[in-house]
């Protein structure tokens, strides 16, 4: 999609989208949001009048680092880098979601690499790849910045500034992300590592007992 496009549908987008999120889990408890939800039928593209989004592995990649990576900077924050196992990782998880129709976290005890998870679902075919990313960045509006959580956002929610914590949490170094598509839906899963979202501190402590490479050896 073109740049003014882009901008065009924006907004309508980014409002549909901010529906269909899952809170973030990290190393804290999880959001009630947890709750498996089977999603019933969506509308494709073509009935909003607009065209099937692109979709390329490197280009969610692109689009992932450098949107989540723009924020960071903005904030002195170190870079994330693409980790190909927490994107790995992450795509069987999205394809089973695609398959089951259920929107949910996964148990952290069956993620291959101890992470965080940002969710998102979204009609198929529909949304950008900078829509998905901006509707977890956009929960910096309601971000208190002096805060710890669950006692961070403006709403008295911890989990509507989940995945934006996620994205800033001062010690996490790797993210990995992948998409699938099911009969209706989009499902975006994003991993995170060291996980964030850990209750009593602010993303923008430094933890000294966070892991810094997989038991397995990680890179």
């Amino acid at each position: 999609m073109s740049g003014g496009l882009l901008k065009a549908v924006w907004p309508a987008r980014l409002a549909l989208a901010a529906l269909m999120l899952a809170g973030a889990a990290g190393r804290g408890d999880a959001a009630p949001s947890d709750e498996a939800r089977a999603m019933p039928p969506a509308m494709p593209a073509s009935y909003y009048g607009m065209e099937e989004a692109d979709r390329d592995d490197d280009l969610l990649r692109d689009v992932a680092l450098g949107m989540q990576n723009e924020e960071r900077e903005s904030l002195g924050l170190a870079p994330l880098a693409w980790d190909s196992a927490l994107a790995a990782d992450a795509a069987r998880y999205a394809r089973e979601m695609a398959q089951t129709n259920i929107f949910r976290h996964s148990p952290r005890t069956s993620r291959a690499v101890p992470s965080g998870e940002n969710l998102w679902m979204g009609s198929r075919g529909l949304y950008d790849y900078e829509v998905m990313v901006g509707s977890f960045l956009d929960e910096k509006r309601y971000f208190r910045r002096d805060g710890k959580l669950p006692d961070l956002s403006s709403t008295g929610r911890w989990e509507d500034v989940g995945h934006y914590t996620q994205i800033i949490w001062r010690d996490t170094r790797k993210v990995g992300c992948a998409l699938a598509a099911g009969q209706s839906y989009d499902y975006l899963v994003c991993r995170y590592f060291p996980a964030g979202n850990v209750f009593g501190q602010n993303p923008l402590d430094r933890d000294d007992s966070a892991p810094s490479r997989y038991a397995s050896g990680g890179r």
